[in-house]
């Protein structure tokens, strides 16, 4: 299986100027037999023009936050959108097709708040990639319940068991908002709903009734996983851009299940 991250991920951002956020992870990935790869931030993740594709071949593609973050390799004056302009290629028409056709996706959201400037801030990208599949992420800011550390959450028992298999629970510092729902209907299956009590601190007042942390999509012969923080896959110790939490509760176990699931 060959799995790319995407190198405008922040977490791969951070990895690549440090050399210590993402190892224990993708040492785990090698691990089990996979291959892992980093984009080139420079091209798209799909062209209209063969064969400059870097998703061919590719089984699952991980999304780990798009957006800038300072103190890394990526010029500030970067663009982040999937639909780039002077690359002639839109790439949330490609990534969609590769993922109707077969392909994997895992992306990761991220919080959200309003700003004096008015707001909201950061997850534009993950939005804009999201809606492409018709799934909505709406700006927000789920911290835990009063006096918890962390969104301690255990998975939906109706969940794909291959998702859940060893997993207890999963922790997060916070989650952005995945809506599993496509008006009156559920489009979503919920893996991992969001805590009893977690208040959404974003400036816009959203309910954790209404969204969840882990979310499955299927999308043609594809599928697509939505998790509310990328920090998650950080190795413990790395305090940037969030402390790392790849070693609380059963996050690796998780992440490593995602992977599998999507890539097979």
């Amino acid at each position: 299986m060959h799995i790319l991250f995407d190198a405008m991920g922040v977490q791969v951002q951070v990895q690549e100027a440090t050399d210590d956020r993402l190892t224990t992870w993708w040492g785990s990935l090698m691990d089990l037999g996979y291959t892992t790869s980093i984009s080139d931030y420079k091209q798209p993740l799909v062209s209209i023009k063969p064969p400059s594709s870097q998703l061919d071949g590719v089984d699952v593609l991980v999304i780990l936050t798009r957006q800038w973050i300072h103190e890394t390799n990526i010029p500030k004056d970067t663009c982040f959108s999937f639909t780039r302009f002077g690359l002639q290629v839109a790439e949330l028409a490609g990534i969609q097709s590769w993922v109707q056709n077969g392909g994997g996706l895992l992306l990761f959201t991220n919080h959200s708040y309003t700003t004096a400037e008015g707001g909201p801030y950061f997850p534009v990208h993950d939005i804009q990639l999201a809606g492409a599949f018709g799934i909505s992420l709406h700006f927000t800011y789920f911290n835990p319940p009063a006096g918890a550390a962390t969104l301690s959450m255990t998975p939906n028992p109706n969940a794909p068991p291959e998702l859940i298999d060893g997993v207890a629970t999963v922790e997060a510092w916070d989650s952005g908002g995945i809506v599993p729902f496509n008006g009156s209907s559920t489009y979503g299956t919920v893996i991992f709903p969001l805590p009893a009590g977690a208040t959404d601190d974003g400036g816009l007042g959203y309910s954790p009734v209404d969204h969840a942390f882990g979310v499955l999509y299927q999308y043609g012969k594809g599928r697509i996983i939505v998790l509310g923080h990328s920090g998650i896959a950080g190795n413990k110790g790395t305090p940037f851009p969030s402390p790392g939490q790849i070693g609380a509760a059963d996050n690796l176990r998780f992440l490593n299940n995602c992977v599998k699931f999507l890539g097979s």
